[in-house]
């Protein structure tokens, strides 16, 4: 159950790393690093984790958690509500605000969790250089400096180097280093950091979806990897997860179904594990009027 548990939540890394990693340099809105298309105003979205009786022949749904985005004109996003087990007392607020190049300055986050309230201010500034593209960002908590990046960008303003460091952390900086086709498709990641050297090696169809994905750990040992598989809408419809290991070889088959509305969003995923539907989830997606 937890390999299950880990594979759900690996499917929204994958998802959340591929677009987000090329869309950084592309500039993109958030509406459309999370794919959607049209003019979406909000999307919420409820999750359901299949969950079989003991002993019994009937499945049950299991609500799990809740989420409910906002977005303007632009597509950036603007407020997010997140419920974990569907309690409406265990719940996180965020709201965002933007300068006029469309990045976020400025982020108030608060939660509620077991009869306690808190609220944090997250503050974000930029330096830029002489073609617009971000070659530092400052992370601040509640006034104070906690987090910088640092960037740097190839002939294409495709962003190639990032190093991360905390301001109050003795832990050397984490730095990425980004190898590209001739697309900008991110072909190889490679990172360094106190912890250990790994990097992963991506290949992708004509479409430019990503097909494969290989983890090397420290040594440069192939040590896990994916094979994914599309439909016509470039929404995955399969994702096959292998590992390398001396006590666990144990290879799963996810695959994925879906509903979509007119603007050829989903509105219904199924997911399945090795043939076993093992997670739903459902959204309902609100669109400006023209």
């Amino acid at each position: 159950m937890q390999r299950k548990i880990l594979l759900i939540i690996s499917i929204f890394v994958f998802i959340t790393f591929s677009q987000t990693t090329n869309a950084q340099s592309k500039k993109k809105s958030d509406a459309e690093i999370e794919g959607l298309k049209g003019e979406v105003m909000s999307v919420n979205e409820k999750y359901y984790i299949e969950k079989r009786i003991f002993f019994g022949l009937i499945p049950i749904k299991e609500e799990s958690s809740y989420e409910h985005k906002i977005y303007n004109k632009k597509g950036k996003l603007v407020f997010e509500k997140d419920i974990s087990d569907f309690r409406e007392d265990n719940w996180n607020i965020s709201y965002y605000k933007y300068d006029n190049r469309g990045n976020c300055i400025e982020q108030i986050d608060s939660n509620y969790e077991d009869g306690s309230y808190y609220s944090r201010l997250w503050q974000y500034t930029f330096n830029y250089d002489e073609k617009g593209n971000i070659i530092e960002k400052y992370v601040s908590l509640d006034g104070k400096h906690i987090e910088k990046y640092s960037f740097k960008y190839d002939n294409n303003g495709d962003y190639i180097e990032k190093i991360s460091s905390k301001f109050d952390d003795e832990i050397p900086p984490i730095k990425e280093i980004l190898i590209r086709d001739n697309k900008g498709n991110i072909i190889e990641r490679k990172e360094y950091s106190y912890f250990g050297n790994h990097r992963y090696v991506f290949k992708y169809d004509d479409k430019g979806n990503k097909i494969k994905e290989a983890f090397y750990n420290q040594g440069d040992t192939l040590s896990s990897g994916s094979l994914f598989d599309y439909n016509e809408k470039n929404d995955i419809i399969e994702q096959i997860d292998f590992f390398i290991y001396e006590i666990d070889t144990e290879n799963n088959t996810l695959k994925f179904k879906y509903k979509y509305d007119s603007k050829g969003n989903w509105i219904k995923q199924i997911v399945y594990i090795n043939g076993s539907i093992e997670f739903i989830a459902k959204r309902k997606i609100e669109y400006y009027k023209d």
